[in-house]
């Protein structure tokens, strides 16, 4: 019972990162469309800068979870999707380092090269998170609990388009929360944008789509097809949808966007369970829940202390984003 637990906590964790650093990720991707000068360069960095790290927590977790909860997976996926990995770390670092430091130089050049750099790093991040979900939707090699490092995965057709369509919809979700949370030229820039990504996005979504219904491998992997495509179709829909809420139901519109940006987690999960990971050696190799997960006395006397913390971490959650529920513009205060 509790790998079935640790596990539903892993894939709330990775949704929640998704859905909430899937803003900041999305800022820095159309940033340079949006902010046109210093003063809205601030309007955007108020808009996200109080909810910057907490978001961040999410992944943390989530990495924690992974690491003490399913020592099977390290093996299972992490072992060949480290390149992957590496890059998504890189690019964090990256931009973290460029977000904070952007506010501490002087001169309008010097800050517009470390936006530059945030936006290069959000795009790479975005790019990196896209090529994982895309890669472990299908079935991957696993042999004896172990992923080896395969170009020939990471470079599938489905892969390749879902980590383009990973930028989009972080882009779209993004604009949808700025055209909720920004005054003046930036909010209505923003909402204009997010109309104008919506198809684009749910046409990469369609595409990734079919690939994978063309891609034998891919097809493979999704043990169960049925509820996989009605979470696609959902994450579809709330794509469309997402804009169009930015002038007739402003507070929900990020909603329903986040929606779109955690659709893969819950997607690739329902696919594939009782599996964690679906390998294309055969049955036999495949990795389930149970498999992966720790020792069940391991589980045990830990689970309850995550089930603890988890009410802790979403009342912070919850009072941070009530706190600073006010629109920001170029006289609200900027952390970043």
């Amino acid at each position: 019972m509790w790998h079935n637990i640790w596990y539903a906590l892993l894939g709330l964790f990775l949704a929640g990162y998704l859905a909430l650093d899937g803003i900041t990720l999305g800022t820095g991707v159309i940033g340079r469309w949006l902010a046109r000068d210093d003063a809205e360069r601030h309007t955007v960095a108020a808009a996200t800068g109080p909810f910057f790290l907490g978001n961040e927590v999410w992944l943390v977790a989530a990495a924690g979870i992974t690491l003490g909860g399913f020592p099977g997976l390290e093996s299972g996926v992490i072992s060949g999707m480290y390149p992957v990995i590496v890059c998504a770390v890189a690019a964090l670092l990256v931009r973290e380092a460029a977000i904070q430091f952007r506010r501490r130089v002087s001169g309008e050049g010097a800050r517009r090269c470390w936006d530059a750099l945030a936006g290069f790093a959000s795009v790479a991040l975005a790019l990196m998170w896209g090529l994982l979900g895309g890669a472990l939707l299908g079935a991957v090699p696993v042999t004896d609990g172990h992923l080896p490092v395969d170009a020939g995965v990471l470079l599938r057709p489905v892969t390749v388009l879902s980590a383009l369509t990973a930028v989009a919809v972080f882009a779209l979700h993004a604009a949808v929360f700025l055209a909720v949370r920004a005054e003046g030229d930036v909010g209505w820039r923003a909402a204009r944008l997010a109309r104008r990504v919506a198809p684009g996005a749910a046409g990469l979504a369609a595409l990734t789509a079919a690939a994978a219904v063309a891609d034998g491998t891919v097809r493979d992997g999704l043990r169960n097809p049925l509820p996989a495509a009605l979470l696609f179709l959902a994450a579809v829909a709330a794509l469309l949808l997402a804009p169009r809420l930015t002038a007739s139901a402003r507070p929900w519109a990020p909603v329903v966007s986040a929606l779109a940006a955690l659709a893969p987690v819950p997607l690739i999960g329902a696919a594939h369970f009782p599996q964690a990971v679906v390998s294309s050696a055969g049955p036999a190799e495949h990795l389930s829940v149970a498999e992966a997960a720790a020792d069940p006395t391991t589980l045990a006397v830990v689970g309850p202390v995550v089930l603890l913390v988890l009410p802790v971490l979403l009342a912070f959650q919850a009072m941070q984003w009530w706190a600073h529920r006010a629109k920001a513009d170029e006289r609200s205060p900027a952390y970043f």
